[in-house]
């Protein structure tokens, strides 16, 4: 992989090591971007995205949730809520390093000639930002990543409330040039696009999911400005193909929870609620969720547990190649789904919700789901469509996804018991991570303001 490698290279970044059928023959850094071209930009800018959404933030979110259990080493303090400003400095500066700075570098010195790369790079941006303040809160993002450009490398944070609009900003202006009939394409993007191959409409239509997510976050503020502008975003989605990392099957292109799985052995397991809640609903998405144990059952590892004999994350997100999702039309269902009911539209989601449920099922285990299971949980009525069925479905939906954790706080579904054996004595979940600590270092003027920041204080979204 060449010089890509010291781009990509970070502790747990496997994705560096990941990806070499895909990066071999790139002679030049993506950190030079006078010499990098815009193909290599993006696929570098690609693997750092998919670190972002399926490492370490993807695992910790999953167990503040439930959907896994921690039971040994760094998962079991996750799990009894330890986290260190210290444990998460990879994944910032991957997320900041690998994907925001070459988003911008790439607007700002190929911008003009290639503006479909540009466009694609503001998506994902819009992404890695959405990532950065769900999780943190107040983080850098108009002045983040911008020191190959301004010099500046300290730069301020900025309220999640301007991040919000400044995402939706970032996917307009991708979406109106993905749309044009007209502009200026030196390079066409094609093959170096792992994620879609070049094929503009999915992005243009993952942008639209996208917008319909950041503006369905904002329910507890405004339930039915929210929903209106959620369902305008989707009104011309199609089921055009989600959005998902991708990865190779052999040892060197395993997928991060592969990898983890072997490299952090007993580390992890998917956790009893979770398992609990596909086995008394019949769910045929457990077998791809969760690994049988050695005694042939399906057991989960409860908070604080230590099972280490419990069920392994399953092959749907644990297979050696398994490609994850990061923004699926199941999702937008869902959105649908939940905005239709907040705008009291009951009919409506019903209908959505049901679609979702079968469409979910379906894109794990690769068939729809048998009439019984249908008849129970994708049958819905206005007369019986709840909040809660929507919220634990897409909760479901969400498997091991940074996603979840933040529906999870919008929505409080599922009803999950907080882990009484945490180490904060503090009875709640946690909803934030705390600022990482290299931002105390070296952008103390403007970290200093959160480095007391609880982790269980509400971010702007969360608390409106």
């Amino acid at each position: 992989m060449k010089k890509v490698l010291i781009f990509l290279a970070l502790p747990l970044l496997f994705m560096a090591e990941g990806c070499s059928k895909f990066t071999e023959g790139y002679g030049e850094s993506p950190n030079n971007p006078t010499k990098a071209t815009p193909p290599l930009i993006l696929s570098a800018a690609e693997l750092g995205l998919f670190s972002t959404y399926t490492g370490t933030l993807a695992r910790i979110s999953a167990t503040l949730t439930q959907q896994t259990g921690g039971v040994q080493a760094q998962m079991l303090e996750i799990d009894q809520y330890q986290l260190l400003n210290t444990a998460n400095t990879n994944d910032w500066n991957n997320l900041y390093n690998n994907v925001v700075q070459p988003a911008n570098d790439l607007i700002e010195n190929y911008g003009a000639t290639n503006q479909q790369y540009a466009a694609v790079m503001k998506i994902m941006k819009a992404m890695a930002l959405g990532v950065a303040t769900d999780v943190w809160g107040d983080v850098p993002a108009t002045e983040a990543g911008m020191g190959n450009i301004t010099g500046n490398l300290t730069p301020k944070f900025d309220t999640q409330e301007s991040i919000y609009a400044y995402i939706q900003t970032l996917l307009s202006e991708a979406v109106t040039t993905l749309t044009a009939t007209d502009g200026t394409n030196n390079y066409t993007i094609g093959s170096d696009d792992f994620i879609f191959g070049g094929d503009l409409t999915k992005w243009v239509n993952t942008a639209h999911i996208l917008q319909a997510r950041f503006a369905n976050r904002l329910s507890k503020g405004d339930a039915t400005g929210s929903a209106n502008t959620a369902l305008g975003f989707l009104a011309n989605v199609t089921d055009a193909g989600d959005a998902k990392a991708y990865y190779g099957s052999v040892t060197a292109e395993l997928n991060q929870w592969a990898v983890f799985k072997v490299d952090r052995a007993n580390y992890l397991k998917v956790g009893k609620y979770m398992v609990d809640l596909l086995q008394n609903n019949n769910d045929p998405r457990l077998p791809y969720y969760a690994d049988k144990t050695d005694a042939g059952t399906y057991v989960g590892a409860a908070p604080s547990s230590e099972l280490t004999s419990a069920s392994e994350v399953g092959s749907y997100i644990a297979g050696d190649g398994a490609p994850i999702p990061l923004v699926t039309y199941a999702e937008a269902l869902f959105i649908k789904a939940d905005a239709s009911f907040r705008l009291g539209n009951l009919g409506d989601a019903a209908t959505y919700y049901n679609q979702a449920v079968i469409k979910a099922v379906t894109q794990v285990t690769g068939t729809a789901p048998d009439a019984a299971f249908i008849a129970a949980y994708a049958s819905a009525t206005a007369a019986t469509i709840t909040e809660a069925q929507i919220a634990t479905q897409k909760w479901i939906a969400l498997y091991c996804q940074i996603e979840a954790w933040a529906e999870w706080r919008r929505t409080g579904y599922p009803a999950i018991t907080p882990n009484a054996d945490n180490v904060t004595g503090t009875n709640a979940v946690p909803r934030r991570l705390p600022v990482v600590n290299d931002e105390l270092l070296y952008n103390k003027a403007n970290a200093e303001a959160y480095k007391d920041i609880d982790i269980f204080q509400p971010v702007w979204w969360d608390n409106l």
